[in-house]
């Protein structure tokens, strides 16, 4: 058990002269996250995802006898392709905003349609009892 222990802890020894960090850029537009990827932490919260490029950068300490330190270059060391989640596609968000209208605009219409059938119904029944009631209409039997 002990030796374990001791184990773990050497594997996460650092190196104190050196200082470990990873620097990461955009690369890319903000895209959808396709629908297997959605459960993904970089799809939250609105399923939106943009494309990043990592290098690993080391920079090592200034040393009391090193006046100036040299860095390696960035990018030096290789990049990886990572994710990280972003904003709203304004694009998208036009689209939508744009079909939103346009039901609202058919469900208005549709609406304000059955309203003046029903009442032109209504009004032609009402006339139709007047009618009968003052006897301008005459039973034909």
């Amino acid at each position: 058990m002990l030796l374990c222990v001791v184990n773990i802890i050497h594997a996460q020894h650092v190196d104190p002269s050196r200082n470990q960090s990873v620097t990461c850029r955009p690369f890319g537009a903000c895209e959808p996250c396709p629908l297997d990827a959605l459960h993904e932490p970089f799809c939250h919260p609105f399923g939106n995802r943009q494309l990043m490029h990592c290098s690993n950068t080391t920079i090592p300490t200034p040393r009391p006898d090193e006046p100036y330190p040299i860095s390696p270059p960035p990018g030096a060391l290789g990049e990886t392709p990572a994710w990280q989640p972003c904003g709203r596609v304004p694009a998208q968000e036009r689209a939508d905003f744009y079909e939103f209208v346009a039901c609202n605009l058919f469900f208005a219409t549709v609406a304000i349609a059955v309203s003046l059938f029903r009442s032109r119904r209504i009004e032609a029944n009402q006339a139709r009892r007047l009618a009968v009631r003052i006897g301008l209409v005459r039973g034909g039997g």
